[in-house]
């Protein structure tokens, strides 16, 4: 990596920022980042970490700490540092989810913590059942007879108004108790939520670890600023507030959609208040087709948003964009012609994976038909809630870089990554001889040809799961365990692994055992995603297929409508090109059949505008 003074440094890729994200990349201060759908949050994040190392303004042992919600987005956002900057400071840019953070704390630091405090080794995390008992164990018996969903989230208050040191001997206080140290026949067990509280009564109690610390994270990036937690803050503000780490926060309260699971409401004015930032607003969106932008210009005022400057890229001509509102008389229809509509698009050369079906809640009941409907043309849809996480499971990453390396080993970037891994795995740093890596090359290449002639005779699932069971013995079980956290506790990484096999196993069958292209049926490359709007955060999409846009769809509506018009305002903004709303008159498989879009009128009346949408009634 070349060090060039600030004065000289350019963007990577020959990206162009618009000033204030320039502004934000190189400030020596904290910065709060505000920007909207399509703004390059990420690139923006990219590029600073890209700045602050080339010149040498992080300079070695200084670390960057980016800390997402997501781990894709955290993957994504490490790749995209490492391709500019190289892996020579891969182990300087640290990129994780406030979870793994909060728990990275609490793993290194345990003994730390008062024994009263501690939890043992062996903790296991969220376990659902050992939770249960233990509020039963502690007396509580579900005296209201709570449903299920309510009685999970009553557990989740009691566990998480917990203030530590215990002072109160409460039944939460009694509940922390029996989980910290595992109780009967039942392990510990910890919530994320809980290891938050504990991480930061780590931190609160012992200064040197604090500044230890802030010594080693010299700037720490946050993404998704707007959905932070009032305990996710709260860690944040006890590791760096009132420290020389430079904080830079990127958010948009417009995409604030996570205040059902906490987020703090006032997150951006704190934290402008307490770490004293800078902000920077940024006006390009280089997303979205200028009338998709329009449209999302007319949700500003319903957003608490005055100022909806915002300026759209030069490669699109001003009229590019179309928005559709279908009202079906019911499912079939409604399938019927979304899978038309889906069809002429991949007909015409676009990739199915480039196009994106989204839905407000339960993606198995507003879709299914639609897939059915698509099957009858020859495409491929699925619901990617399991599929979008278990693909950046690292496990999973190396397997199927073993697998297609053992079909076809043209892969260049499999065999970077496959041997940069077992590098790591096996700890051949560079203080080892050369013939350590010849050994490990060779041991690969050995480990892939063995693969490829069990492949050859795989005729079932359990042939399958012997293929996996060797490749995991090749890289190593308890490797694999230490060096990724996770796969340490509990039975996470058998669960990931059995997932994968379950899924792996159903593509090649349906792929009629073509390994190549089962390894690109199971990672989405022919098909059309399916997820909920939660689920599309940070994504894009060519074209976006909205089905639902119903009363029974937001049922929460009257309750929560800040969050549902930026839950609507997440939706549209996914889409490049274009975005089609369904509502469907009559939806027979639903617990309501007749629907109506009484209390999400304000949506409708919008698409109404004259100039806005094409509405089409099927």
């Amino acid at each position: 990596m070349k060090i060039v003074v600030p004065e000289k440094w350019i963007p990577c890729d020959g990206i162009v920022l618009e000033e204030n994200a320039d502004a934000a990349v190189r400030t020596d201060k904290s910065v709060l980042v505000v920007a909207g759908p399509g703004a390059g949050k990420t690139e923006l994040l990219a590029q600073k970490a890209s700045y602050l190392f080339q010149t040498n303004t992080c300079s070695d042992p200084q670390k960057i700490l980016a800390i997402s919600f997501k781990n894709d987005a955290a993957d994504n956002l490490k790749k995209r540092v490492i391709k500019r900057c190289g892996k020579e400071i891969e182990t300087r840019f640290i990129s994780m989810t406030y979870d793994a953070f909060s728990k990275s704390i609490l793993d290194h630091f345990r003994f730390a913590l008062p024994n009263v405090l501690r939890p043992d080794a062996g903790y296991l995390v969220n376990d659902a059942d050992t939770i249960d008992a233990a509020f039963k164990k502690a007396g509580y018996n579900n005296p209201l007879n709570l449903l299920a969903y309510k009685l999970k989230s009553y557990y989740e208050r009691v566990l998480d108004s917990i203030e530590l040191p215990f002072s109160q001997n409460n039944l939460g206080e009694t509940v922390w108790k029996l989980l910290l140290k595992g109780f009967d026949d039942y392990k510990p067990v910890l919530s994320f939520k809980m290891i938050s509280i504990l991480a930061e009564f780590i931190i609160k109690t012992n200064p040197k670890i604090k500044r230890g610390l802030q010594l080693t994270y010299k700037f720490v990036f946050l993404d998704e600023f707007q959905d932070t937690t009032d305990l996710q803050y709260k860690l944040v503000k006890q590791c760096f507030l009132n420290s020389d780490s430079i904080m830079t926060a990127v958010g948009d309260n417009k995409q604030r959609i996570m205040v059902w699971a906490g987020a703090r409401k006032t997150v951006f004015d704190d934290f402008s208040l307490e770490f004293k930032s800078e902000t920077q607003k940024l006006i390009m969106n280089h997303r979205s087709a200028p009338r998709l932008v329009d449209l999302q210009k007319k949700m500003y005022a319903s957003l608490n948003e005055n100022d909806c400057t915002i300026c759209v890229s030069d490669k699109w001509n001003p009229d590019d964009g179309t928005i559709t509102l279908l009202i079906a008389g019911n499912e079939d229809i409604e399938a019927k012609i979304v899978a038309e509509r889906i069809f002429e698009k991949v007909s015409s050369g676009i990739e199915p994976n480039k196009l994106c079906i989204l839905c407000k809640q339960k993606p198995q009941d507003y879709a299914s038909k639609i897939i059915d409907e698509l099957r009858n043309h020859q495409i491929c849809a699925r619901i990617e809630n399991d599929y979008q996480d278990l693909i950046k499971e690292p496990i999973v990453e190396m397997l199927i870089a073993l697998l297609r390396l053992a079909v076809d080993r043209k892969h260049p970037h499999d065999w970077e990554f496959i041997v940069s891994m077992v590098v790591n795995l096996w700890s051949l740093d560079s203080l080892q001889s050369n013939d350590d890596y010849v050994n490990m090359q060779n041991d690969l290449d050995e480990e892939i040809k063995q693969l490829n002639i069990m492949m050859e005779s795989i005729t079932d699932e359990k042939d399958f799961r012997a293929l996996l069971k060797h490749a995991i013995q090749f890289l190593g079980e308890k490797r694999i365990k230490s060096m990724f956290q996770a796969y340490g506790q509990g039975t996470y990484l058998n669960d990931q692994l059995n997932k994968f096999e379950n899924y792996m196993w159903m593509e090649l069958e349906t792929a009629q055992m073509d390994w190549i292209l089962a390894i690109e049926n199971f990672e989405g490359l022919h098909s059309v995603p399916i997820m909920t709007i939660h689920k599309s955060k940070g994504l894009e999409y060519d074209v976006v297929y909205f089905v639902g846009l119903e009363d029974s769809a937001f049922w929460n509506f009257k309750n929560q409508p800040d969050e549902d018009r930026c839950t609507f305002f997440v939706a549209l903004s996914r889409a490049k090109k274009e975005i089609l709303f369904t509502f469907c008159k009559y939806r027979y498989t639903s617990r309501f059949r007749w629907q109506s879009h009484d209390q999400i009128n304000e949506f409708f009346e919008l698409l109404k505008v004259p100039g806005i949408a094409t509405i089409i009634e099927g």
